[in-house]
């Protein structure tokens, strides 16, 4: 039943003009998804240095202009739900709110509103805010099953935190999608851990967990329930999971699993400050009951831009071919992740 780290290193020779040009090696990564086979690349330079960004300007910016999730605009402003989802209209748990998409890109689509702060720093993320705005986003999952059975079989949660990661407002929200059929990657994940419990009689996800564990490498510790890890094959810089075994559905989640999973996002997202990774990209993903082999589980991945270039650390890798990169061994990152966990 083994997990396979596959891996394929290249040594790239040429004339190094910043030492009279003399012969230079570089070395770089090519590695395989354990599961799914998907490659990743890891660029040369092992560690990257990112400046400090100081979103200052920008929230003050943003302060000046109208924001339909702040507390004074939001009530007259933003949409309701149907009676059949919410008879109230909107979906609170503590200070999460709930509401439709105006811009939907999926059958069923909402927005949860982390806070009435218009910013919340990455300091000031907290288990609390992670946990009312995940039990907002669940709880609207499980109504959207219950009125539209085949129109909301597969459901994820997701965060886009600040521009870098694509949020397109300041103010904290989720994405939290439900439609008849899993997004790309989350077919490729669901498929191939059916197979691999069809041809090993386990599931991947337990066994990963159990050989993250043995070697020590990447394996970054508990919270609760929930396993955590850098991502062998990342998706981006500072890739890393969180595991929850024997959970599949939206309707296994407990809140304790919930605030197992904030808890370790906590975690990731203090050293992603303490590294001047300024934004993130995160997910939760689940399956059905159906899909044999598939472990619920979460997902983050850190978000830059390059310096002092005003740009994005998006390329034609990811856009053009859906080759992941990054510029961080997981290895490196689990080194200095595990002491907090």
């Amino acid at each position: 039943m083994p997990v396979e780290f596959v891996k394929t290193e290249n040594h790239t020779v040429f004339l190094d003009p910043r030492a009279d040009f003399a012969s230079q090696t570089v070395n770089s990564e090519i590695r395989r998804d354990p599961l799914t086979g998907q490659l990743s690349r890891i660029f040369p330079f092992r560690k990257l240095t990112l400046h400090r960004h100081d979103w200052t300007p920008f929230v003050e910016e943003s302060k000046q202009k109208f924001c339909p999730f702040c507390p004074a605009a939001m009530e007259k402003v933003t949409p309701k739900f149907t009676p059949d989802i919410s008879p109230e209209g909107r979906i609170r748990v503590g200070d999460a709110v709930a509401i439709p998409n105006l811009n939907p890109y999926e059958k069923h689509a909402a927005v949860v509103i982390m806070s009435s702060k218009h910013y919340v720093p990455m300091e000031e993320i907290d288990g609390k805010l992670m946990v009312e705005s995940f039990g907002a986003g669940l709880n609207y999952l499980r109504r959207v099953a219950s009125a539209d059975p085949e129109g909301a079989r597969y459901a994820s949660i997701n965060w886009n935190y600040m521009p870098y990661a694509g949020g397109s407002l300041i103010h904290p929200h989720l994405q939290v999608l439900a439609g008849p059929e899993p997004c790309s990657y989350d077919r490729r994940l669901i498929d191939a851990s059916a197979e691999f419990v069809k041809k090993h009689g386990r599931d991947y996800w337990t066994r990963l967990v159990e050989t993250e564990k043995q070697t020590g490498e990447r394996y970054l510790g508990r919270t609760g329930q929930a396993h955590w890890l850098a991502a062998y094959a990342p998706r981006h810089v500072g890739d890393m999971l969180g595991v929850i075994p024997g959970k599949r559905t939206i309707d296994d989640i407990a809140d304790r699993d919930l605030e197992d999973l904030a808890a370790g996002f906590k975690k990731i997202i203090d050293y992603y400050d303490r590294s001047n990774i300024a934004s993130f990209n995160a997910a939760i993903y689940f399956a059905r009951r159906e899909d044999e082999g598939f472990t619920a589980h979460a997902r983050i991945v850190g978000r830059f831009t390059i310096f002092p270039l005003v740009g994005s650390d998006i390329t034609h890798m990811q856009v053009m071919h859906d080759d992941p990169w990054t510029v961080i061994l997981p290895e490196v990152l689990a080194g200095e992740l595990k002491e907090s966990f």
